[in-house]
């Protein structure tokens, strides 16, 4: 059986054989880590910075390796979620929240079609009245990708 990744050197797509843990890129001969696949492993994004982690099912918490946080695994079940680009049909994956995901072969920027609506602050630079007054002005809205 065979899996592909995303050359860390050129960023070309690869084919390995499931199982090896490094692929070399036969156009760059750059090494890139193949993550593990089959049951045993699950993911999850960290809840500190954000960063999708690999976990072995049976562990009940993960230290991210970047900020340190230890994240439960026990809700980590429907927290990632899936789409399809739209332009080159590679599966991405996306955290909760996203509104866009984009794809690292092709960097189409996709839409994540069932978001939640999000609150958005917009603060424009401060402005003087007719008086010398300082005036900020500040606009709140809702967005979505749902239309």
């Amino acid at each position: 059986m065979q899996d592909q990744l995303i050359c860390s050197g050129c960023k070309r797509v690869l084919q390995y054989r499931r199982g090896d843990t490094r692929v070399c890129c036969a156009g760059c001969n750059n090494f890139t880590a193949a993550k593990p696949s089959g049951p045993e492993m699950s993911e999850l994004v960290c809840g500190g910075c954000f960063t999708m982690l690999m976990y072995n099912r049976g562990a009940s918490n993960i230290r991210c390796p970047h900020c340190s946080r230890v994240n439960s695994t026990r809700s980590a079940a429907n927290q990632i979620g899936h789409l399809s680009c739209g332009h080159c049909r590679t599966t991405l994956a996306y955290p909760p929240g996203a509104s866009t995901v984009e794809c690292p072969t092709c960097r189409c920027v996709n839409p994540v079609r069932d978001a939640r609506p999000q609150t958005v602050l917009v603060e424009n630079p401060k402005t003087l009245d007719g008086k010398g007054k300082v005036v900020s002005s500040v606009s709140v809205g809702v967005t979505s990708w749902k239309r």
